[in-house]
């Protein structure tokens, strides 16, 4: 969704990533809802990156070295300890316990802040990209922006590899989508498009999409219509991870242990 000119009316397109695109443009490209989304969907791998990097050295460190200790102490005592009169009746009890008893239904373990946190910014992610790449391919290149420059390859690449990675992280995670969390997507974009009026309510300058543009007649239609698709962009990824939770449930009815 990035504009057609820059603050001196030049031409301008997306050919660098964030960080080239800062030292090159400056901080100007965050004018566009497309660099917010991009630099969303950046921390959003980043920290699932972060948390998998963490997963992985507290499983070789912690559960390695007990693993370790565990191996250790068999060796010095022999490869067998007799259980003490505690544990022979503890294990009695347990063995008819099982084979009386139903295993327990597993219960959800409640996420922590942090996880809460990537949960948010999954869902941001999903529908702010969805909108960037609707936005930009059903709107602004087709009515506002073909006479403007041409489309390369760097340009399809910024408006569709987001969505392309973003969906093969949705096929790999697990995490839930539920709807009411479409607030957090509507704040996001809230507030780009309030930083934008006050942008412009202190400095004169141009608007990045002229659909923002307060002084057009048809200014309420275009935020109408905009905030509306919210609601499809945001429904589109909650039936696909639904869509992928019900195929995986009747594909392996047995392993699944996605959501109930």
């Amino acid at each position: 969704m990035k504009g057609l000119r820059n603050r001196r009316g030049e031409k301008i397109s997306k050919k660098e990533q964030v960080v080239s695109n800062v030292v090159t443009d400056g901080g100007g490209i965050f004018y566009f809802y497309t660099q917010w989304t991009f630099t969303l969907v950046t921390i959003y791998f980043a920290m699932g990156s972060s948390v998998s990097i963490y997963g992985c050295c507290y499983y070789r460190c912690v559960l390695g070295g007990d693993r370790v200790n565990h191996e250790t102490l068999d060796a010095e005592r022999g490869t067998y300890i007799a259980p003490t009169l505690g544990e022979e009746s503890l294990n009695v009890s347990t063995s008819d316990k099982s084979l009386d008893s139903s295993p327990e239904p597993r219960t959800r373990q409640s996420a922590s802040s942090w996880g809460y946190v990537f949960q948010i910014a999954f869902q941001m992610c999903a529908g702010a990209v969805v909108l960037t790449d609707c936005v930009f391919w059903f709107i602004i290149y087709p009515f506002l922006s073909a006479k403007d420059f041409t489309l390369d390859f760097l340009n399809v690449c910024m408006h569709s590899v987001n969505a392309f990675f973003l969906l093969g992280d949705t096929v790999l995670n697990c995490m839930r989508f539920p709807m009411f969390r479409i607030a957090y997507f509507v704040l996001w974009t809230s507030i780009f498009v309030i930083s934008q009026w006050i942008i412009h309510a202190c400095v004169s300058m141009w608007w990045p999409y002229p659909f923002l543009d307060l002084s057009s007649p048809y200014a309420p239609l275009w935020y109408m219509a905009v905030g509306l698709m919210h609601v499809p962009c945001y429904g589109i990824f909650a039936l696909l991870i639904k869509l992928k939770h019900i195929w995986l449930s009747r594909s392996f009815p047995e392993s699944y242990q996605g959501l109930k």
